[in-house]
């Protein structure tokens, strides 16, 4: 986990913050053998340029239609069959994304450590518009097709046109001294485009003037040092299956969902995250920053349960497949849980530079973009 300050760079464990009062609990937690049920096979891969990079970047595919969409560091950007990996087209552009990818209609959106917006035609690959803004942009841009909604570093949101880039609403919120490294990816829904901030807030916006409709706080700054006061939205919301509630996870703060509409929340529960959560079968599944994953009920009242054997492993936002729920860690090892008791089911090592970015599922395939640059479709099968 990184954090970034006003007057510097500070490298730190989450997990080294939460447990510093047990040194003895910094160390990430060692794998242990368990009894497989299960067995992740590939389908196909493709690699694509340095990937993360050394950069703290969590750059995700995105899928649309019959393709998924790649974009790494260095600027290379593909298109690629999303049932086989046979390339559509690839290109390098003279870019240092950061932020990427997002796709609506016509047009894929990335944006770059420089602090511009890239719009890019989805068939031919060209760049149709490049606008600058505000600071690096960290999470993938969004758009429903008449709007571009994009979060930079610096806190600020604007509303672009889809068509050309220019600026049609901006919104400015305050940056503690202290945040994590990274940004919350924007969430539309219907007219309403939804912002988690480093500030410990979500705020919704109408998409198409930029005006506020609702605020509501995840994590209240609290202790006397500036790490104990740190909190973030930092994790992707996540909109539930009935399209009307969202899910935001506060660092140092809750879990809360969120109705849509009026910013009412729904219920809370007292847990520090920063990965965005999941569900499937009318449960909630969340990471924790100490590295447990959690099954909650979905009306909120009660812990199904938690497993706590990746403590500290740096775990990536959960992700709902076949059945199971994978998460990634900072050594690259993929691991499927019980969606029934948390236990574990599977395990494989995709990429030694680690994963980070949230994993996707299409269908009966499990998208994994590792750090260096490996992106490996997978079935879940029985041994």
């Amino acid at each position: 986990m990184r954090f970034i300050s006003a007057v510097g760079v500070v490298l730190v464990s989450a997990m080294m913050v939460a447990c510093a009062s047990d040194p003895t609990s910094r160390e990430p937690a060692k794998l242990t053998d368990f009894q497989a049920e299960k067995k992740l096979k590939e389908v196909w891969s493709y690699s694509l340029g340095d990937g993360q990079a050394e950069a703290y970047h969590r750059i995700t595919p995105a899928i649309d239609g019959d393709e998924i969409f790649i974009a790494s560091s260095n600027g290379k950007v593909a298109v690629l069959n999303k049932s086989n990996g046979k390339k559509v087209w690839k290109k390098s552009y003279d870019l240092r994304i950061a932020g990427g990818v997002g796709v609506s209609g016509t047009l894929l959106f990335v944006g770059t450590s420089d602090g511009e917006v890239i719009a890019i035609d989805r068939i031919s690959g060209d760049i149709v518009w490049r606008v600058p803004v505000s600071s690096e942009v960290l999470a993938a841009p969004q758009s429903n097709g008449s709007v571009v909604v994009v979060q930079t570093y610096s806190g600020e949101v604007q509303g672009l046109n889809f068509d050309d880039g220019k600026l049609l609403w901006s919104y400015s919120s305050q940056v503690p001294r202290l945040t994590l490294r990274g940004t919350s990816t924007p969430k539309i829904v219907s007219d309403i485009a939804m912002v988690g901030f480093a500030n410990g807030r979500v705020v919704a916006f109408d998409v198409d003037n930029g005006a506020e409709i609702w605020e509501q706080r995840i994590s209240v700054s609290e202790g006397s040092t500036e790490i104990e006061r740190l909190v973030d939205v930092d994790g992707r919301l996540l909109v539930m299956g009935d399209g009307q509630t969202v899910v935001a996870t506060g660092y140092q703060g809750q879990v809360m969902a969120i109705d849509i509409r009026s910013g009412r929340p729904i219920w809370v529960k007292n847990m520090s995250s920063y990965v965005g959560a999941t569900e499937n079968l009318g449960n909630v599944y969340v990471v924790t920053a100490d590295g447990s994953v959690n099954a909650i009920d979905d009306n909120g009242q009660g812990a199904l349960w938690t497993q706590t054997v990746l403590a500290r492993r740096e775990l990536t936002e959960p992700v709902a497949f076949d059945g199971a729920i994978g998460v990634g860690d900072f050594e690259g090892y993929l691991h499927m849980l019980s969606m029934e008791d948390g236990r574990l089911i599977a395990r494989k090592r995709v990429d030694s530079d680690g994963l980070r970015a949230p994993m996707i599922v299409d269908g009966k395939l499990l998208y994994v973009y590792g750090n260096s640059g490996e992106l490996v479709a997978y079935k879940l099968q029985e041994r």
